[in-house]
């Protein structure tokens, strides 16, 4: 599990400006370059590798289907192979080759290998897939026997003889040469696994070839398996196919996996023991992102000259966010930064979209306690709660970086690590999606948490953007109708509750969501109508009717550079210094226009000290509390499937 401290040194680059400069492109790529040549200096160059020779299929997020001629317009295909793939050669892969092609010297001196096997582990995106497709490519090179399964959570949704069918189809296509000189009962091993297809024994076939490869051969064997968790979540399809590997067996093999970040190889993997050495998998550093950012340049799939800080910005340094950038970047290089981002951004969001579900799906197979702070964590950034530690699965899902916030009094609190997670998690939360409604249920079914789900249930409805008829009914005004206000809220601005003074200017449109227990309001809207009323509402369960004492004067206008706090706060001083604090009663309903600002329906007057200031001339218009049933007249029915929970 990666620190939970991060210095300023090792805090992920695309969270700020990279001090590295915007240099015109100087890429040149690796020419000729020999795939068992693991020289340090070629580390962050590129060289075209030859996909075809591993038929299995390609690192997890390589799309290959998008690696196509028109989109790698200087890959003329008739003078290189329509295969070629632009290949990053990095420092980490260099390492674990290098330890590889020791292995490979120790078994042509002793015939056997020692150490059986690997794990590769790492944060998402950090490029196991990538790695591990390397050593592949590598071993195969090298004259091993490689089997290799790039994607078994896919394979896993296939029957057993289907699954059979489909590794053995590749292993004897990248293996074609070794299978045929090695020999089994007076035949080769290539017609005895052809035989097995012809008559259709595709997963007793897989079995002995399992068996064969555990024994004793005369060259090394490499088992790798991406995605290898997937053989412990317990929905697979194929589990006889997936219970024939046995690494513990291995005599002339070695087996390395790759898991995702939700599993602890130890604790998670059937095989795997306290001697297990896991091999961890760094993310993509800035020198690395560039390189594979200049290699599209060089094959004119983004323009020449690009504002590389946004492109790292917006990315978080994942490598398959180039390819997004590429997709719409490549048919037009003259578009303008803002249109592509607009694109881009989409297909970002989707991704990460996906990413927040499988975390939380992973989170379905904790204890109830963890399950729950994992769903709660991920409602603290949707509606502004400072988020200060991390559950195990939201630390490695690399989403999320410790950063010092001001905000926080110094403190170290998590963000996104990019802009397209945050929107991830907003569309996420769109209500009427079964996602947010399982967050949801799982909040409102624990008392310690089930307030969360009125502050969800608000903050999902107003993020939807449009405008928005409520009627609020208060209660402490002898149950009369007030007028219908059509609010336009939406979620843009981000206010610190910290800071004493606001010199941002409050647009119409806006929905301001404020810290975890901010004093005087929970959300603050301006009406599409009145002329951009300025509405600051607070939701809340209670009553507040421990206010026993009113004011005896209301003024209806705010002088001085004061906020509306401090504005009721003075209306409150008595002539003794003592403050007061107001609550309207029945029977001031008569002279409800007289005593009470214009549109203001109930004033609650917090014994806090906030200030909460504006500088514009609209902080003179009034407070709406919104409490109990009221909240169905904003949230809509949806209000009546929680209420007696919260």
């Amino acid at each position: 599990m990666p620190p939970k401290r991060k210095s300023a040194a090792k805090c992920s680059a695309q969270t700020r400006q990279s001090k590295r400069k915007n240099t015109v492109n100087s890429f040149q790529l690796l020419e000729d370059h020999d795939l068992t040549d693991i020289t340090p200096e070629h580390v962050n160059h590129v060289f075209l590798l030859d996909s075809s020779v591993v038929p299995e299929g390609g690192p997890t997020w390589i799309e290959f289907d998008m690696l196509k001629e028109e989109n790698y317009h200087n890959l003329d295909a008739s003078k290189r192979d329509n295969y070629l793939l632009p290949f990053l050669i990095r420092k980490c892969a260099v390492k674990l080759l290098k330890s590889m092609q020791a292995l490979k010297e120790q078994f042509d001196e002793k015939g056997v290998f020692i150490n059986v096997g690997r794990i590769l582990t790492g944060t998402a995106g950090a490029g196991k897939s990538y790695v591990l497709y390397h050593v592949v490519q590598f071993c195969r090179a090298s004259g091993w026997l490689v089997l290799y399964v790039p994607r078994l959570g896919t394979l896993a949704r296939e029957d057993n003889e289907e699954a059979a069918k489909l590794i053995l189809e590749a292993f004897l296509e990248g293996n074609e040469r070794q299978l045929k000189d090695m020999k089994y009962h007076e035949k080769s091993l290539y017609d005895f696994i052809t035989e097995g297809f012809n008559d259709e024994k595709y997963l007793a076939t897989f079995k002995k070839i399992i068996t064969i490869l555990t024994g004793k051969l005369t060259i090394p064997v490499l088992i790798a398996i991406d995605e290898w968790n997937s053989r412990f979540t317990g929905d697979s399809l194929c589990w006889e196919v997936l219970n024939t590997f046995n690494d513990k067996m291995l005599m002339s093999g070695f087996w390395l996996y790759s898991i995702s970040t939700a599993f602890d190889p130890v604790q998670s993997l059937r095989n795997a023991d306290a001697t297990t050495i896991t091999i961890d998998i760094p993310p993509y550093s800035e020198e690395e992102f560039d390189a594979i950012l200049e290699c599209q340049q060089y094959f004119r799939r983004l323009p020449a000259v690009i504002n590389k800080d946004q492109i790292r910005y917006h990315s978080a340094l994942i490598p398959q966010m180039i390819l997004y950038w590429c997709l719409d970047w490549s048919p037009n290089l003259g578009k303008l930064f803002e249109d592509v981002l607009r694109s881009f951004s989409n297909h970002a969001v989707k991704y990460y979209k996906g990413r927040i579900q499988k975390t939380l799906d992973r989170a379905k197979h904790l204890t109830t306690n963890e399950e729950l702070i994992t769903h709660q964590t991920l409602a603290f950034f949707y509606i502004n709660v400072a988020v200060k530690s991390l559950p195990a699965l939201w630390e490695i899902s690399g989403l999320f970086v410790e950063e010092k916030s001001e905000a926080d009094g110094g403190e170290y609190v998590y963000k996104c690590v990019c802009p397209p997670i945050h929107e991830a998690i907003i569309k996420y939360f769109c209500w009427g999606d079964s996602n947010v409604q399982s967050t949801i249920g799982v909040l409102v079914a624990d008392s310690s948490t089930n307030w969360w789900t009125l502050e969800l249930l608000v903050a999902c409805y107003f993020r939807k953007g449009t405008p928005t008829t409520i009627s609020l009914i208060n209660k402490d005004l002898m149950g009369k109708k007030q007028q219908q206000e059509k609010l336009h809220i939406t979620i843009s601005i981000d206010f610190e509750q910290t800071v004493p003074l606001i010199n941002t200017p409050i647009l119409p449109g806006t929905f301001l969501i404020l810290r975890q227990g901010h004093p005087v309001c929970d959300f603050i809207a301006y009406s599409s109508e009145n002329h951009g009323e300025l509405f600051f509402i607070q939701v809340s369960k209670s009553s507040y009717m421990a206010h026993n004492s009113k004011v005896t004067d209301l003024g209806d206008t705010i002088r001085g550079n004061k906020s509306i706090l401090e504005h009721y706060m003075d209306l409150c001083l008595m002539e003794d210094g003592e403050k007061r604090f107001p609550k309207v009663k029945n029977q001031d309903i008569k002279n409800l226009n007289k005593k009470l600002p214009t549109g203001v329906y109930y004033v609650y007057i917090t014994t806090s000290d906030s200030v909460l200031r504006s500088r514009n001339n609209l902080k003179n218009h009034p407070v709406i509390l919104v409490q109990g049933d009221d909240v169905r007249s904003v949230v809509g029915v949806t209000w009546d499937l929680y209420k007696n929970k919260i």
